[in-house]
C-alpha cells in the first residue's frame, strides 16, 4: 500500500485517500480498516508528503467534474468522452478521481466532441462536414 499511497497523495487528501482504499477493500497491516490517521501514520513513516491544496492547479491538472465545467458538458458526458478515448484522462486506482491534464481540454477533437454532444449531433471524423 505505501506505493499506492505515495501516488495517491499527489491528488487527494489522508481522508479521501482512506474512503478510496476502503472502497477497494484493502486493509491496513493489522486488518483494520483505513483511516485519516492510518494514511497519515504510513506516509510520515515512509517519507511520503502530504497533499497541498492547489499543487493538482500548479501541475495543469483538474479533475473529470472540473472538465465537465469547464468543456460545458455533464459529468456523465465527460466520462463518456474519457472511456471513448476522446478525453485522455487518469485513474490512480479504482475508486480515486480521474485526472485530466488542462492543456488536453483544449485540444480540437476534444471541443469538437464536447459541442457536439452538447447539440446532439453526431460528429464526423471529417472537420469539414461539421461546418454545414
Amino acid at each position: 500500500c505505501p506505493d499506492l499511497i505515495r501516488v495517491l497523495a499527489r491528488q487527494l487528501s489522508d481522508t479521501a485517500i482512506a474512503a478510496i482504499l476502503n472502497r477497494a477493500g484493502k486493509l491496513t497491516a493489522h486488518g483494520a480498516s483505513w483511516t485519516r490517521s492510518h494514511v497519515c501514520s504510513l506516509r510520515n513513516i515512509n517519507g511520503i508528503p502530504v497533499y497541498r491544496e492547489g499543487e493538482r492547479a500548479e501541475r495543469a491538472e483538474v479533475t473529470l467534474d472540473e472538465a465537465a465545467d469547464i468543456l460545458k458538458v455533464s459529468r456523465t458526458t465527460a466520462y463518456r468522452m474519457v472511456s471513448s478515448g476522446t478525453l485522455p484522462a487518469r485513474q490512480l486506482c479504482g475508486g480515486a478521481p480521474w485526472i485530466i491534464q488542462l492543456a488536453d481540454l483544449q485540444r480540437d477533437a476534444v471541443c469538437r466532441e464536447a459541442d457536439a454532444r452538447r447539440s446532439r449531433r453526431p460528429i464526423s471524423r471529417d472537420p469539414q462536414q461539421n461546418l454545414f
